[in-house]
C-alpha cells in the first residue's frame, strides 16, 4: 500500500463556466474573513521528494500562529526532527504589508533577520519559499477574477489572477504573478500556481484533506510541486485551534535562549 502522503487525487478539473459575480478583491477578502482563526498550533510531518531519484528526506515540524486581526499575525516555524536540524526555527512578524522574519540557527546559536532580498530564496531544502511562509497578505497584491470554473467534483471555483501593487513587492517575494483557484460554496484555496519574474510558471500547490472548524476551513495536506522534479508535502497530524498561546513564544529571546527547543 502506498503511503497516504503520496495518494493524492487531482484537486481540479477546470472547465470556463461564467463570469465571476464578485470582483477578485472582494473574494478574496470575504475568504480571509471567513477562515481566520485566532490562534493555531500544528504538529506535522514533512517529507521533501526528488522525483527523478525518488529520494525522499523527511522531518517534523511544530508551529504556533497567533492573529490579533486580519492584518497583524505572528507566527513560529520550528523543526522538531531530524536532530541535525532539530531546533532550526523562523519567526515571522505581519503588520498589514510589513513583514519582519528571523532564521534561528542552533548550530551557529544565532537569531539572523531575513532580508528583504531573501525573502524569495527557499527555505532549508523545501520548496516553499521564505515568503510563502508567509501567507496571504491582502494590501500586497491586485486580485482579479476571470472566471468561474468547474473544479473538483463539481464545484465550482473563482480563477483569480493576483499581481503584486508594486515593483519592490515583486523583486522581493520573486512572483510576477500568481493564479489561485478558490472554491465558491467553502471559501477554500484549493489550487496556486506561482509564476517567476519571467513569467514561467515555477511551481504550484494543492491543497487537500480539508479540516471544519466553525465557518473555518483548513487543510491537512498541502504539496508544492516545483519545476516537475522536486515536491514538498505537508501534512497536519495534529493541530489545535482557539486555545490561548502565550505571547511569549513570539519573542526573539524565545529563540536566543532555545526556550523552544524539548
Amino acid at each position: 500500500m502506498k503511503s497516504s502522503f503520496f495518494v493524492i487525487s487531482a484537486l481540479l478539473s477546470l472547465s470556463a463556466q461564467a463570469a465571476c459575480d464578485l470582483a477578485g478583491d472582494v473574494i478574496m477578502k470575504k475568504q480571509l474573513d471567513q477562515n481566520r482563526i485566532e490562534s493555531e498550533m500544528e504538529i506535522q510531518e514533512v517529507v521533501l521528494l526528488d522525483m527523478k531519484t525518488k529520494a525522499k528526506d523527511k522531518r517534523g515540524m511544530k508551529t504556533f500562529t497567533k492573529r490579533s486581526s486580519n492584518e497583524k499575525e505572528k507566527s513560529l516555524l520550528t523543526f522538531t526532527e531530524p536532530k541535525e536540524i532539530k531546533g532550526v526555527a523562523v519567526l515571522n512578524w505581519t503588520d498589514g504589508d510589513q513583514l519582519d522574519q528571523w532564521l534561528y540557527s542552533p548550530e551557529l546559536k544565532k537569531l539572523q533577520r531575513i532580508a528583504s532580498g531573501s525573502k524569495k530564496n527557499y527555505f532549508m531544502g523545501t520548496d516553499f519559499t521564505f515568503a510563502d511562509l508567509d501567507g496571504e497578505k491582502l494590501k500586497n497584491n491586485k486580485y482579479t477574477c476571470s472566471k468561474e470554473v468547474t473544479c473538483g467534483k463539481g464545484d465550482t471555483c473563482y480563477e483569480i489572477e493576483a499581481l503584486p501593487v508594486t515593483e519592490d513587492i515583486k523583486e522581493s517575494y520573486g512572483y510576477s504573478k500568481r493564479v489561485l483557484w478558490v472554491d465558491k460554496k467553502n471559501m477554500r484555496t484549493l489550487r496556486v500556481e506561482f509564476y517567476d519574474l519571467g513569467g514561467r510558471k515555477l511551481k504550484f500547490l494543492e491543497n487537500a484533506a480539508w479540516a471544519q472548524y466553525g465557518k473555518a476551513w483548513k487543510p491537512t495536506m498541502a504539496v508544492m510541486t516545483r519545476e516537475e522534479d522536486h515536491k514538498t508535502y505537508i501534512k497536519v497530524v495534529d493541530r489545535k485551534v482557539g486555545q490561548k498561546i502565550d505571547e511569549e513564544i513570539f519573542a526573539q529571546r524565545y529563540l536566543q535562549k532555545e526556550m523552544h527547543i524539548q
